[in-house]
């Protein structure tokens, strides 16, 4: 746990760097006192990560300060937090000096998942919940609140019944084989069971006063053609010729586009096709001969994939959204609709097993549902689906997947580059890693690539557990080369002294554009733009940076004179930088 004053002394820096808010950072200048959106940021904090308010400076004049009356605002803020808000935020609020001003700095905390979402009482839950994204605040929409409220208990969406199916939508084969593993592996409660009993039992079938019927997840886990009644429950295929999804310069918008339908077991199955139609082999030395393996490992996209199509949300809000399967040049993208559910903290997700299923009727039912003739079931269902995805990356040479959980969807990401490729190895030659471990030079590559690293990143990556990570991440920063930095919710590392300032190529290529890897990116925005003007996010996508690292180049870019935005209002969805 770290103070206010180290905080706001860290997002200073940072803010300075970047030119502009921040997602954990929001400032206000309060120069007239408690801003009137005081509350609504509270409240997005509280409904995402949490995160720190800094009321007092002025982001037009590089974060200078206003002069404020920070006794009045300090305890104006106080009483915004715990009146205007359902639930009631308990920010850490304190007044701190930056030069010889007073500024206010508190810090929100993330709810519990059982109390989202928070929202301001006078505008009422579906008008008043926000959630906080890139550099503001987003009011969520009435599905976002629906997810929300749906993690404070458990969703019994896939027990409902689909209206006009019966039995004979169901695949025989599919449940003679259900029924066949249940009796041999789950003792003689299926033993005794007929047939019909045992769907009752496992949640396919359910009796109403009109008759037996069948139910949503046995519908999708067991069904012959599901999509006959929910079109879009299936998946959708896409392989992309560029890394950003933009057609090519002759037209071409995609190399593969499939969608998938079937039940689970099949989808499942058809997406594996897909993917080795576009997958490419790579040779791998092994021993004394070589080996091909698959671009990205079956078992990791298997594992992925299985997850999507069990977790998604189900709610008739969602009803129209499919999980998308995204192949691009340099990754692999598996989206859900529905964010997490649950009482599950994301930085778990990859070290250790965790599980909150928010179908927990489909999930249950997947235990014994396999895959084709395979004998392999789609999940096991403890939980353990992404730790065997880490598992199966980190066999492959590559770095764990990039997670992206939003209120709406929940995405998984695959890069396709080995972690010790030549780039960092060429980067890693620039540092003395004298008496480091393989596993230590490992995690010093991924912090160069990821600009940060965690304990529970560091399980994730070398697959140890929670004592010789902190144990050998406590090494590597007595050696100088990293550091700890501020962070409310676990410690965080970040590169210091000589693998700070090594030569090298820059490897970071997620998220806010560390220290280390600050080389003059002016070159490619020139190159990006002189195709013609571009969005602040679309040139980030294109170099792989945050679009608060790209608003930093691009201002400065603009002071230089060499580009402008194309609209007044900076901030605006549709504004675009140009070149002059």
């Amino acid at each position: 746990m770290v103070d206010l004053q180290h905080q706001l002394d860290d997002a200073l820096d940072r803010l300075r760097r970047a030119g502009t808010d921040l997602r954990t950072v929001e400032v206000k200048a309060a120069a007239g006192g408690l801003p009137r959106s005081i509350a609504q940021s509270v409240c997005a904090f509280a409904n995402s990560a949490g995160g720190l308010i800094i009321l007092g400076l002025s982001e037009p004049d590089a974060f200078a300060p206003v002069g404020i009356d920070a006794r009045k605002i300090a305890a104006d803020l106080g009483s915004a937090c715990a009146d205007q808000l359902i639930p009631p935020i308990r920010a850490d609020i304190d007044i701190l000096a930056v030069g010889a001003s007073a500024v206010v700095v508190a810090w929100v905390p993330e709810l519990p998942s059982d109390q989202k979402p928070c929202f301001v009482e006078a505008r009422g839950m579906d008008r008043g919940s926000y959630v906080r994204t890139h550099d503001g605040d987003r009011q969520l929409t009435t599905y976002e609140v629906h997810v929300l409220e749906a993690s404070r208990g458990q969703p019994l969406d896939d027990r409902a019944i689909v209206a006009g199916a019966s039995t004979a939508d169901l695949d025989e084969q599919l449940i003679a084989a259900l029924v066949r593993r249940l009796r041999a592996t789950r003792g003689s409660v299926f033993a005794n069971a007929g047939d019909d009993e045992i769907l009752k039992m496992m949640g396919v079938v359910t009796t109403t006063e009109d008759g037996d019927a069948v139910t949503l997840a046995g519908l999708l886990a067991l069904g012959r053609f599901p999509q006959q009644f929910y079109p879009q429950l299936d998946v959708t295929f896409v392989a992309y010729p560029s890394a950003t999804g933009e057609p090519l310069a002759d037209g071409t918008r995609f190399l593969d586009n499939q969608s998938i339908d079937g039940p689970i077991p099949a989808m499942v199955a058809e997406t594996l096709i897909a993917l080795r139609r576009n997958m490419k082999r790579r040779s791998i030395v092994v021993g004394l001969g070589r080996e091909d393996r698959w671009e990205y490992p079956e078992e990791a996209v298997r594992e992925i994939v299985a997850n999507a199509l069990m977790h998604r949300d189900f709610h008739p809000l969602a009803h129209g959204t499919q999980v998308r399967i995204s192949l691009y040049p340099d990754r692999l993208e598996v989206t859900s609709p529905g964010g997490l559910h649950g009482p599950i903290a994301r930085e778990d997700l990859l070290a250790e097993p965790v599980s909150s299923s928010r179908n927990a009727t489909l999930a249950k039912l997947l235990e014994d549902v396999e895959v084709g003739s395979s004998g392999r079931t789609i999940c096991e269902n403890r939980g353990s689906g992404l730790l065997a995805t880490a598992a199966a990356l980190r066999g492959a040479g590559m770095e764990p997947p990039v997670i992206t959980d939003t209120v709406r969807e929940f995405r998984v990401a695959i890069k396709n580059h080995g972690l010790l490729d030549e780039a960092a190895v060429a980067w890693l030659s620039g540092i003395d890693t004298a008496g480091l471990t393989d596993r230590q030079r490992l995690g010093l590559a991924f912090l160069h690539r990821r600009g940060q690293i965690t304990n529970q990143d560091y399980r994730s990556l070398t697959g140890t557990d929670p004592l010789t990570a902190t144990r050998e991440l406590t090494g590597l920063g007595t050696t100088g080369l990293i550091e700890k930095t501020n962070d409310r919710r676990w410690t965080v590392w970040v590169l210091a002294g000589a693998a700070r300032s090594a030569p090298g190529p820059a490897l970071f290529d997620l998220g806010e554009e560390p220290a280390s890897s600050r080389r003059d990116r002016r070159p490619e925005i020139r190159a990006i733009l002189g195709e013609g003007p571009l969005s602040a996010q679309a040139i980030a996508e294109r170099l792989g940076l945050s679009k608060e690292g790209v608003l930093k180049w691009l201002r400065r870019m603009e002071a230089e004179g060499e580009v402008a935005p194309t609209s007044a209002k900076r901030r605006s969805k549709n504004n675009t930088w140009q070149l002059r």
